[in-house]
């Protein structure tokens, strides 16, 4: 195990040193520079996540549709704007780490 955890400690820092990491630190920090844009933001991350894993009903889309045009005016702001899209891209990040990892495992 403590090779695993010295790799995983080689990967964290890689992903840490990636220009991905460091737009989404560096955009994370003029988020928190404004503490109330930074407190709107993580609502409405929240709210999306619940949205988001809730089953579909039928009603699903309309419901998204709405939140997007409630929430249109936040996420057209360019430093929300600029965060949610490092995000994504961090997560698709570590999305892939793990679906290698996964993979290279043969793990079933």
């Amino acid at each position: 195990m403590v090779e695993v955890e010295n790799e995983l400690y080689v990967l964290v820092e890689a992903v840490k040193h990636s220009n991905i990491y460091k737009e989404y630190d560096r955009c994370k920090k003029t988020l928190k520079a404004d503490p109330e844009l930074f407190r709107r933001v993580n609502v409405f991350r929240i709210e999306s996540y619940k949205l988001n894993r809730q089953p579909d009903d039928g009603t699903l889309q309309d419901r998204l549709e709405k939140f997007q045009a409630d929430n249109l005016e936040l996420t057209e702001e360019p430093r929300v704007r600029a965060f949610l899209d490092a995000e994504l891209g961090l997560c698709r990040m570590i999305q892939e780490i793990n679906t290698r990892l996964v993979r290279g495992i043969d793990f079933e």
